[in-house]
């Protein structure tokens, strides 16, 4: 499936488009500034997933009149961290101080699991060339409110770094759209992961402390997005839901009480519901 607007824009407000990968539901947004001597500047957000559809991606952009003029990754995981060069080997690609610390510094363990992700879903391996992008992104720089744009060509955004799922987790906020870029919170198909598979975490019990409080940091925002866009999964026109629903499960792992979400029912839920409350009891008990 190739983009999908979720915003239409306007002269004055920016289009916002997503577009969905094969494996667990990625999902890569782009954002197009209105219409400049025929072309527009382009935002693009966590570009997914194998290495067709990040041709694709790079060649939609172009057939939509975009000329990439910035990247931005929510998070250092592997499929939030890949890029083309055809979107532009040069383009200045940002992520919070912290995620771009976590990618610069754990970036050989980055691309050996996007090698191991290749192999374990039968698919072919991203080429030379993806492989030497992957992970390197810039610290957006003190001061900076939202991913910086020099030459004043992209629309505004807020970036609200905090540390649920991932260390510096980024959520990219649209105010001129109403459009909040969540990462990896806020999914219809997917649980909360608060545990942090390339830094290790800071303890179970801490990790979903922290998920919840990026949950917390996220809620004003929440309340006022006209569109939710996860990281994985369906955007959405009313995303409080998604948000109590986080909320009500970590607080029934944090109690030790059983959820009734029906996201548990997906694959690979249930697995990951054992696993967090496994090691949250572990984590209480000092083992």
């Amino acid at each position: 499936m190739g983009f999908v607007p979720v915003v239409e824009g306007s002269p004055r407000v920016e289009s916002v488009l997503v577009r969905t990968a094969r494996r667990l539901r990625t999902t890569t947004t782009l954002v197009l500034a209105p219409p400049t001597r025929g072309t527009r500047a382009a935002l693009v957000v966590d570009p997914a997933w194998e290495p067709g559809e990040l041709v694709a991606i790079a060649d939609e952009v172009r057939a939509l009149g975009g000329r990439t003029v910035a990247g931005f990754a929510t998070h250092a995981h592997h499929d939030h961290l890949l890029w083309h060069p055809r979107l532009g080997a040069g383009v200045p690609r940002w992520a919070t101080p912290r995620a771009a610390a976590v990618a610069a510094r754990h970036r050989d363990l980055l691309v050996a699991e996007a090698g191991d992700d290749a192999a374990r879903y039968g698919g072919a391996g991203h080429p030379p060339g993806v492989l030497d992008l992957l992970g390197r992104v810039d610290p957006i720089p003190p001061g900076e409110p939202g991913v910086p744009d020099p030459g004043g060509r992209l629309p505004p955004t807020e970036v609200v770094a905090h540390d649920a799922h991932a260390p510096g987790h980024g959520a990219l906020w649209l105010p001129r759209s109403g459009v909040l870029v969540a990462g990896d919170l806020l999914s219809d198909v997917e649980l909360p992961l608060p545990r942090d598979e390339i830094t290790g975490g800071r303890g179970a019990v801490r990790d979903v402390e922290d998920h919840v409080a990026g949950l917390d940091q996220l809620a004003p925002l929440v309340a006022r997005c006209a569109v939710l866009v996860p990281g994985h999964g369906t955007p959405t026109s009313d995303p409080t839901p998604r948000l109590a629903a986080d909320r009500g499960y970590l607080e029934a792992v944090l109690a030790g009480r059983t959820s009734d979400d029906p996201r548990l029912a997906l694959p690979g839920m249930v697995e990951a519901d054992r696993e967090l409350r496994a090691a949250v009891e572990a984590d209480r008990r000092g083992v």
